[in-house]
This record gives C-alpha cells, structure tokens and sequence, in this order.
C-alpha cells in the first residue's frame, strides 16, 4: 500500500472523531426519552472529559481497530478508502 494512501485513510477516520457532546438514548429526557448529553466521541458513543483521554481513546481504540482493517484490506486488495468507511469503534 502507498503511503499516500495510508495517510489519507488514517485521516479520512481520525477526522470522524471528536470531542464533542452526544445523547446516550436516541431521545432526551428533555424530548421525552431516557437519555442525557454526556461529553465524549459521538461517532463512538464513548464518554469521557479530558484531553488526555480523548488522545487515549484515539491511540488505544480508533488507531489499532484501523491498522488491523486496513492490514485486512491490503490482505485481500481492497482500496483503503473501502476501509475507511466501515465503523472502526
């Protein structure tokens, strides 16, 4: 695999993920639901608070569910951008 590509793929998913808020319930208390805003990776529903641990859940759970897809990939020749839009978390 080109490193080119490599980058891109590992950009392409790095970018989907944030600190951010998010709802742990499809709907609010405040819609009517059970859920409440926590602050995490909405695109994970992983909760947490700081800085240091939104650089943990990159390194421990995005970077190496990645690396293990895209060595699948280049294993069976899929284009790494196939790979970059399944869900890693």
């Amino acid at each position: 695999m080109q490193k080119s590509k490599l980058l891109l793929a590992l950009q392409q998913e790095l970018r989907r993920h944030s600190q951010d808020f998010f709802c742990t319930e499809e709907k609010s208390v405040a819609q009517g639901g059970k859920g409440v805003i926590v602050t995490g990776c909405p695109a994970c529903k992983k909760q947490f608070q700081t800085n240091p641990q939104f650089m943990n859940h990159l390194t421990k759970d995005v970077l190496p569910a990645l690396l293990d897809k895209l060595a699948a990939a280049r294993d069976d020749g899929s284009h790494p951008s196939a790979v970059v839009s399944a869900r890693t978390c």
